[in-house]
């Protein structure tokens, strides 16, 4: 397909990160007096940067209880970059595909709508990190998904061109940025989708991460 370069999506795409994520949502809403969020309700919320979740968590357990949302953005993140990894793990055969597409000669990048640095610290937890030419976070890009800006300020620093390129991701944030790129998608049914994946309007669908090296390389 002419392919040169794969990016992805990280929360729900190369991780399931949402136990960590529910943890540090529960325990800053405690601090406020709140009750816990379960898994689903968590999950609903994933996907439109930390600030919107720490909002949507506050909304969801009886409003916000400041006027602004970065003093609590602050104190969630500085509890959950250290305690990223904790039990958040790549999903199965993550590791070995993007192992497979590295050797295949394709230049690879991360593209998430997660803080930058909160990004970095569970990648390198991981050891996902080394198989990355280029990792953008929520505030590195211009804009952040579905934004066309985050696919496309990658594009243009790694020299590629969106017919050259393919994003695989969980979400409409991810299916929609790559589309308006002018980038095929690649839609995983198995992460944190808000929706029907068919629905996302994916070039492909796949169910296991694996099947990634054989439709990309084959």
């Amino acid at each position: 397909m002419g392919l040169r370069a794969v990016l992805f999506d990280l929360d729900g795409t190369l991780i399931h990160s949402l136990p960590d994520l529910v943890g540090a949502v529960n325990r800053l809403l405690a601090t406020e007096g709140r009750g816990p969020l379960d898994d689903r309700a968590v999950m609903s919320m994933v996907g439109d940067g930390a600030g919107t979740l720490v909002s949507r968590a506050f909304m969801a357990s009886g409003g916000m209880p400041g006027p602004e949302v970065e003093p609590y953005l602050a104190r969630f993140l500085a509890d959950y970059e250290p305690r990223s990894a904790e039990s958040t793990r790549p999903w199965p055969g993550v590791p070995e595909t993007l192992a497979e597409l590295k050797a295949a000669g394709l230049a690879l990048a991360v593209c998430t709508n997660k803080p930058s640095r909160a990004t970095a610290e569970v990648l390198a937890a991981l050891d996902l990190d080394r198989w990355f030419d280029l990792v953008v976070g929520a505030d590195d890009a211009p804009a952040i998904k579905p934004d066309p800006a985050h696919v496309t300020c990658i594009l243009e620093r790694l020299g590629v061109p969106a017919g050259a390129a393919v994003m695989v991701g969980d979400s409409t944030n991810d299916i929609v940025s790559a589309r308006r790129a002018g980038v095929r998608s690649v839609a995983l049914s198995f992460g944190y989708c808000h929706g029907p994946v068919a629905e996302l309007g994916a070039d492909w669908i796949v169910d296991d991460f694996r099947q990634l090296s054989a439709l990309l390389l084959g």
